[in-house]
């Protein structure tokens, strides 16, 4: 039990590596595909609701890393470990609900400005 490779989740070495390439492609192309409706639209009513779908996903990410962080950690002190990974994964718990919240934000001011047009 030495070995610091025990006190990580059990997984394939290149596990955590395609995790995080596999986030960085699909949020990366979420991120532009919103960006460019964003300036296709270029209205002000949308601004809001852009913003807080760019937020949504900037926090997510945020979430997503401390999540990562936990199950990738290898821990010095083995006493130590369950609080540490226990922390990291609160921490993404609460960051996932400040996305939801933001995303939730966006919805709503995309549905408030579509009731406010005229069309």
């Amino acid at each position: 039990m030495n070995n610091r490779r025990d006190t990580m989740l059990p997984m394939e070495q290149e596990t955590m590596e395609l995790l995080v390439i596999g986030y960085a492609i699909v949020m990366g192309i979420a991120v532009v595909f919103v960006s460019l409706l964003w300036i296709k639209e270029r209205k002000e009513v949308y601004a809001s609701a852009f913003g807080w779908m760019l937020a949504h996903f900037l926090v997510f990410t945020a979430a997503v890393a401390c999540c990562l962080t936990a199950i990738g950690s290898r821990h010095e002190q083995q006493a130590m470990a369950s609080e540490a990974n226990s922390l990291w994964l609160g921490a993404g718990g609460v960051l996932w609900a400040a996305a939801m919240l933001c995303l939730l934000a966006a919805v709503s001011a995309f549905t408030a400005r579509k009731m406010d047009s005229p069309n």
